[in-house]
């Protein structure tokens, strides 16, 4: 069991991850993603990486996961809507719903993949 700082009230974080690794079995140590209202305050961050290259979200989490690497993105690090989407960065628009950017390419052509959106 996780002993809880008398000062705060709140177990140390890495104390946290550990007991979830071990109740879980987990193969990786869990991470943790933050938004912030601006992208300034990524230069604040101590040992943050910025990524290079355009990357898709699944990139950017083995990097955080497999490498143990602080990564910090805004959208623009991102392959496109799906990929900022999904982690807050873009918008869920009409358009986003639409799907056209995935027909051809995840779904068939023919299929409506808004409807798989809204689920």
């Amino acid at each position: 069991m996780t002993t809880v700082d008398q000062a705060n009230g709140q177990a140390p974080l890495a104390a946290l991850a550990q007991q979830l690794e071990h109740t879980l079995k987990l193969r990786v140590p869990p991470i943790g993603m933050r938004l912030f209202e601006s992208a300034d305050v990524l230069g604040t961050i101590p040992r943050l990486r910025r990524p290079q290259a355009v990357h898709t979200t699944d990139q950017i989490v083995a990097q955080a996961t497999r490498l143990g690497w602080t990564v910090g993105i805004t959208a623009d690090d991102l392959v496109g809507p799906q990929c900022q989407a999904v982690i807050g960065l873009g918008g869920q628009d009409e358009d986003w719903y639409s799907g056209r950017q995935m027909a051809g390419v995840w779904l068939l052509p023919s299929k409506t993949p808004s409807a798989t959106r809204r689920r």
